[in-house]
C-alpha cells in the first residue's frame, strides 16, 4: 500500500495538468460545501421548544426521502432500497428492491441459515405500488419492504417460493415455500456519500478522470450520480420453510438507499465490501467507484463503532484475487484508514449474479464472505457491478388525475372509476380491470357503472346522521342499548329514505348510454363497494350485501339503497369495530351487467390460509351461489359438490379434473 502510494505520488508530481485540475476541483468542492449543508443534519439538542429538531417529531424530509419516489423521478434516476445482515452462526441475509417505470420492479433475495441451506430469488419483475404522496411501501411480487418510522425502523416481509440450495450443493435445487417477517432497527447515524466522504479524496478521484469539458469539474454530475446514503442496524424476525415451525433470526447489518441518476452513470464500476464483526460489534462499509468523465477510484465508506458513531474513510485499497486450481475460493484484502489503519482479509464463500433492468446497476454480483480484522472473525458481503446501458427507452404511463368535481355516477371505462375514494374497493378494481382488458385484449369485464361515494354523501339526511350517531354511541359504550336492534333501525331508515332525483337521473343516463333502451330488459348485479374494503389489512368479504338478477330501474334504485343500508348490519358493524374503521364510511355501489353462467366460482392463486403459492384453491358450483370447494393436495385435486342436500366426494388426478374444468 505504501509503495503504490509513493509511485502514484511521484507520477503526479511530474504532471502539472493534474495539479491545475486538482486546484480547480478543490475550489469547486469548497464552494459546494459553503452553499450546501448536510441534508441529514436536522437535529439540535439545544433547540428548546422545537419538537422536530429535538427529535420528538419525525422531520418531513425524512419521510419523503425514505418513501418510494414518484414516477417522474424514475425516468432518469434509481429508487433502490437494500438491507443486509450477518451473525456469528454464519447466517446471512440480503434483500433488494429496485423500482422502475410503470409499476415495474426487480427483487433480489439471498438468505442463508445455520443449517447451511440458502434460499434465493434472483429474477423477479412484478407489480409495485407507486408513490401517491402517502405510500411508504416498496413491493415486488411477494416481497414487501416499508418503513415503520423513517430512518429508524423498517419492516421486510416475504411470502412465496424461493430456490433452496444445500451448502455442499449435492442436493437437487428445488423451490420451497418460504415466509419471513423481519424488522430492521437503526443503530447508527446516517452516512451520506456526497457529504460525508473525505473532500480531498473526492477531489483526487474527480481529477483522475477525463473531464467531458476541459477544466470544468463535473461536480454537479458527481452529486447526481452518488445520491446514496446508508445506516447500520439490527435485523430481527422469524422465518418458516414449507409451513414448518418459525425459526428466529438475529442479524447485524445495514440499510443502503440509492437514488442516484443513471443517465450519467454509463460505464460505472463499483465494488463494495460490507462486514460486521459480531464479537465486538464493529461494522464497516468500504466502496470504490469509477465513473467515466466523473471520478476514478473514489474511496468511500465508513466504520461504525459499537456506540453507533460513524467514522468516514480517509484511504482505501481493495484487492480481490480470483480462485485458482489449488484454491477453489476467491480471496480478498482491504486496507483502509479512518485516522487509524485497518486491514481485512478473507475468502469468498458463495457468489450469485443478478441482472437488473430497473435500477442503477445492470449487472449485480453478491458474494458472501468470511474475514478476519484485528484477529477477530467477521462476516459480510461483497457487492460488485457495473452500469452497462442506463438509458431508459420506456416512457411513463400518463397519470390519471383525480377529478375536481366527483360525479354521482361513473362508468367502468372512465378514469375516475380507478380511485378508491370515488368507487370503493370493488368498483376501483373493476375500473382498472376494464382498462387492462381493453389494453391486453385477453379478457372482458362485464359492463357497468358505479354509484359513487359522492352520491352516497348526497343521499344522507339529517335523520340518517342522527340514527348513525346513536349507533356509534351504543357500539362504543357511550350509551346503553341493544346493538342488533339499533343496527336494524338504522338499516330501515336508510331503506325507507327517498333516493334524490339527481341520483336517479344520473343512474338512468349512464345505464342508457351503455345499454340503450334494453336497460329495463337486462339483469344486473348490484354490489356494495365500500372505501375501506379490499385493502392489505382487511377484505370485508361478505360483510356488505350483493343483489343478483336485479331487473328494472325501480328495483335497481331499491337495491342501491339496500347496499348502502347493509354496512349498518350487525355483522358489518362488528367487523368494522374490530378493525378500527368508522361505522359510517363512504360507500359506492356497483351496478354491473349479469352474465348467464352454468358454473360460477372463485379461484385463489395461493392457499387462503397459509398463503402458499404452490397451492391453488377454487370454490365453484353450478349456477350462482357458494356450495362448491375445489382444492389441491399433493398431486390430486379433491372436489366437493353439493347437490341439493347430498354431499358427494370425488377425487381426480390433475389431467382429468383439468379437462373437466375446461369442459365447463
Amino acid at each position: 500500500m505504501v509503495l503504490s502510494s509513493i509511485a502514484t505520488l511521484f507520477t503526479i508530481l511530474l504532471d502539472p495538468i493534474f495539479w491545475i485540475k486538482w486546484a480547480i476541483a478543490y475550489v469547486a468542492m469548497r464552494i459546494r460545501s459553503a452553499f450546501h449543508h448536510k441534508r441529514f443534519d436536522l437535529y439540535d439538542i439545544d433547540a428548546i421548544g422545537d419538537p422536530v429538531k429535538l427529535g420528538y417529531i419525525v422531520p418531513q424530509f425524512e419521510k419523503e426521502i425514505e418513501a418510494p419516489f414518484p414516477e417522474s423521478h424514475l425516468q432518469d434516476a434509481a429508487d433502490e432500497v437494500n438491507f443486509y445482515g450477518v451473525n456469528s452462526k454464519s447466517e446471512s441475509f440480503f434483500v433488494r428492491i429496485s423500482r422502475g417505470l410503470n409499476q415495474k420492479a426487480d427483487a433480489f433475495i439471498y438468505l442463508k441459515l445455520a443449517t447451511g441451506k440458502t434460499y434465493s430469488l434472483t429474477e423477479t419483475v412484478g407489480y409495485q405500488q407507486s408513490s401517491d404522496g402517502d405510500c411508504q411501501i416498496f413491493s415486488c411480487g411477494k416481497l414487501q419492504i416499508h418503513y415503520v418510522c423513517p430512518m429508524r425502523r423498517w419492516r421486510i416481509y416475504y411470502c412465496g417460493l424461493l430456490k433452496e440450495t444445500s451448502e455442499d450443493k449435492t442436493d437437487v435445487e428445488e423451490l420451497v415455500f418460504v415466509k419471513f417477517a423481519f424488522s430492521w432497527k437503526a443503530s447508527s447515524d446516517v452516512y451520506d456519500l456526497t457529504f460525508d466522504t473525505n473532500p480531498q479524496e473526492i477531489t483526487s478521484a474527480i481529477v483522475r478522470s477525463d473531464w467531458a469539458l476541459p477544466f470544468v469539474p463535473p461536480i454537479q454530475k458527481f452529486n447526481d450520480v452518488f445520491n446514496l446514503y446508508a445506516q447500520t442496524g439490527v435485523v430481527t424476525g422469524t422465518i418458516s420453510v414449507n409451513d414448518g415451525p418459525d425459526y428466529e433470526i438475529y442479524l447485524f447489518g445495514e440499510k443502503i438507499r440509492n437514488l442516484g441518476k443513471y443517465d450519467a452513470a454509463a460505464g460505472c464500476r463499483f465494488t463494495t465490501v460490507l462486514g460486521n464483526s459480531p464479537s465486538n460489534g464493529m461494522h464497516f462499509h468500504l466502496s470504490n467507484f469509477s465513473v467515466p468523465h466523473i471520478c476514478n477510484n473514489l474511496p468511500a465508506g465508513f466504520i461504525a463503532e459499537q456506540d453507533g458513531e460513524i467514522q468516514p474513510l480517509e484511504k482505501l485499497e481493495i484487492s480481490i484475487k480470483p480462485n485458482t486450481a489449488n484454491n477453489t475460493r476467491s480471496s480478498f484484502e482491504a486496507h483502509f484508514s479512518t485516522g487509524h489503519n485497518y486491514e481485512v482479509s478473507g475468502t469468498v464463500v458463495e457468489s450469485l449474479i443478478f441482472r437488473s433492468s430497473q435500477g442503477w446497476t445492470e449487472t449485480f454480483e453478491l458474494s458472501y464472505i468470511e474475514f478476519t480484522m484485528k484477529n477477530r472473525r467477521g462476516f459480510g458481503f461483497i457487492l460488485s457491478g457495473n452500469v452497462e446501458n442506463p438509458k431508459r427507452t420506456i416512457k411513463p404511463a400518463p397519470a390519471i388525475v383525480f377529478p375536481d368535481i366527483v360525479p354521482l355516477t361513473v362508468q367502468f371505462t372512465e378514469d375516475a372509476s380507478h380511485f378508491g375514494e370515488i368507487s370503493g374497493g370493488k368498483g376501483s378494481s373493476l375500473g382498472k380491470l376494464t382498462l387492462l382488458g381493453e389494453r391486453e385484449k385477453t379478457f372482458i369485464v362485464p359492463k357497468g357503472i358505479i354509484v359513487t361515494t359522492a352520491a352516497y354523501k348526497e343521499f344522507l339526511t339529517q335523520e340518517i346522521h342522527g340514527a348513525v350517531k346513536v349507533l356509534e354511541n351504543v357500539a362504543y359504550g357511550n350509551e346503553t342499548g341493544d346493538l342488533k336492534e339499533v343496527c336494524t333501525k338504522v338499516q330501515e331508515i336508510v331503506k325507507n329514505t327517498s333516493l334524490p332525483n339527481k341520483i336517479r337521473k344520473s343512474i338512468i343516463e349512464d345505464l342508457k348510454e351503455i345499454f340503450g333502451d334494453e336497460v329495463n330488459n337486462r339483469k344486473f348485479a348490484v354490489r356494495s363497494s365500500a372505501t375501506g374494503e379490499d385493502t392489505t389489512a382487511m377484505s370485508a368479504a361478505g360483510q356488505m350485501d350483493t343483489f343478483l338478477g336485479v331487473q328494472g330501474l325501480e328495483e335497481i334504485f331499491l337495491a342501491v339503497q339496500k347496499c348502502w343500508a347493509s354496512q349498518f348490519g350487525h355483522i358489518a358493524v362488528e367487523y368494522k369495530r374490530r378493525y378500527g374503521q368508522v361505522l359510517n364510511c363512504p360507500m359506492a355501489v356497483v351496478i354491473q351487467e349479469m352474465v348467464a353462467c352454468d358454473v360460477s366460482g372463485v379461484m385463489f392463486t395461493c392457499d387462503p390460509v397459509t398463503n402458499n403459492p404452490s397451492v391453488i384453491t377454487v370454490t365453484a358450483n353450478y349456477g350462482l351461489g357458494e356450495v362448491g370447494l375445489l382444492c389441491k393436495i399433493n398431486n390430486y385435486l379433491i372436489l366437493f359438490l353439493e347437490f341439493w342436500k347430498d354431499i358427494q366426494l370425488y377425487v381426480f388426478t390433475e389431467p382429468l379434473i383439468s379437462k373437466w374444468l375446461l369442459d365447463l
